[in-house]
């Protein structure tokens, strides 16, 4: 196996463990070196085999013209929505991101943290505690709730996973086929197609998001979507933003005709935390980390590491996006 050149573009404002474990991944195998925006881009492509992009938002038309030799773009995440796969068709080099199951049991995790907070109202217990008083708020449990599952691919998978030793009862909407032994495994009480989403917008506890964003997936949960929901449903998402009416989901819990939402994901690229329903006891957010757990780094890291050494031993690589 040769020893490829490989470059690095680091995200700004992510946690430095990746750049750490990733260099470090990498280095054990090939020659990497850390982009430096402040620096010209054509001298430090030049010679590049590979590019290991941390989160895909670096894929500008001048990174990717200045590549000429690389036939690699690795991107370090699951979600590809943040730049411009075209461009890098057109430059035609082959383009490859990290499976979910990288990131699955994380943001499984979350989707489970969320749902309990919610039913026992953690924000509005933590203010009994700052008055210094006990007994309140009444909690509920999530034993014998539904949960509605949009997609079902690994998070969701992962979700379920948690959910049944909880007591959960499974609603699933996907357009694939479900493996019989998994459908035996989790004895969901619905399956449906795409088509048939109102269903679990109107009879589900829980409605947790598992979508790529794809041009045919944005805004994919409507305002109508949301109204069909009941006043004591909860709305989940660990997926993107943008697949919401982000707008029509805040204000139907502002008007308490929903009870809850956990949200891992905003729309466009930043949350908006001057929002109103920030200040909802029943709103929790995170700023977009349930994915980005330390197993997460190492797991990506790894399909990085793998992918460049496929490359350099002229075997089909894994995970491409591009065809």
């Amino acid at each position: 196996m040769k020893r490829l050149k490989v470059i690095y573009l680091q995200q700004k404002g992510a946690d430095p463990l990746w750049d750490e474990v990733i260099t470090s991944m990498v280095g054990e195998h090939h020659d990497i070196r850390v982009y430096d925006p402040a620096q010209p881009a054509g001298e430090q492509f030049q010679g590049m085999d590979a590019v290991v992009d941390m989160g895909g938002w670096s894929a500008c038309q001048e990174l990717v013209d200045a590549a000429t030799g690389a036939k690699l773009w690795q991107i370090v995440t699951v979600g590809y929505d943040f730049f411009d796969l075209d461009m890098l068709r057109r430059a035609g080099i082959p383009v490859c991101h990290c499976p979910g199951s990288t990131s699955a049991a994380g943001l499984a995790e979350a989707a489970v943290m969320f749902m309990l907070m919610i039913v026992h109202h953690y924000n509005e217990a933590q203010e009994t505690l700052a008055r210094g008083k006990l007994y309140l708020p009444m909690g509920d449990e999530v034993e014998d709730k539904v949960l509605g599952l949009i997609g079902f691919g690994a998070s969701a998978k992962a979700l379920a996973n948690l959910a049944k030793p909880l007591g959960m009862r499974l609603m699933i909407v996907e357009p694939r086929e479900i493996e019989p032994e998994l459908l035996a495994k989790f004895q969901p009480e619905y399956v449906g197609t795409p088509a048939a989403m109102d269903r679990i917008f109107c009879e589900a506890d829980f409605i947790s998001l598992h979508l790529p964003l794809t041009p045919e997936t944005k805004g994919i949960v409507t305002a109508e979507k949301i109204a069909m929901m009941k006043p004591t449903a909860c709305f989940i998402n660990i997926a993107r933003g943008d697949l919401v009416d982000q707008e029509a989901l805040y204000t139907a819990l502002l008007e308490n005709r929903i009870a809850g939402i956990g949200t891992d994901v905003h729309a466009g690229k930043y949350p908006d935390s001057k929002h109103p329903v920030y200040q909802h006891p029943q709103f929790y957010a995170l700023p977009h980390v349930s994915g980005t757990t330390r197993g997460t780094v190492r797991r990506r890291s790894q399909v990085c590491v793998d992918n460049l050494n496929r490359f350099a031993s002229d075997a089909p690589l894994h995970y491409r996006i591009d065809q």
